[in-house]
């Protein structure tokens, strides 16, 4: 099924080559949308571990306003601490709907002055995308 992810309002460029594997991954999970009023993918290394490190957990929500789909947020999770005591979090999340963004090491900044990270993290995710390193689940709502 064909969505239509408007970015017209989002503070920086969001690439087509993001959107195209949002797209597919629609596409590829045979998931009929006629209902649905929210998509998360998420996107996971199935190796990645707090003690042998690897490719940090990504969640991207969509939610549909009228006809068009909007990125809610991108949130990239990572271990913080060691052993029994690492606990999965935040590190960086790009909030489109509140225009907020935050980074676990230097806090909430208005969104539209993360461009450089939010550009940086695009381009890394998308590498490790075309590299085979996620397996990806879609939930709706």
């Amino acid at each position: 099924m064909k969505i239509q992810i408007n970015t017209e309002d989002s503070p920086f460029a969001i690439s087509t080559t993001l959107l195209k594997i949002l797209q597919d991954e629609v596409n590829s999970s045979g998931l009929t949308l006629e209902d649905t009023k929210g998509l998360t993918f998420v996107f996971k290394d199935e190796s990645y571990s707090s003690e042998s490190g690897g490719f940090h957990p990504v969640e991207i929500r969509l939610v549909k306003v009228i006809d068009d789909w909007r990125i809610d947020y991108i949130t990239d999770f990572a271990y913080v601490g060691n052993g029994y005591d690492a606990e999965l979090t935040k590190e960086i999340d790009f909030d489109f709907t509140n225009d907020y963004g935050f980074h676990l090491y230097s806090g909430e900044y208005e969104l539209r002055k993360l461009s450089e990270l939010y550009e940086l993290w695009e381009s890394n995710f998308i590498q490790y995308f075309d590299m085979g390193i996620f397996k990806t689940r879609l939930t709706t709502d």
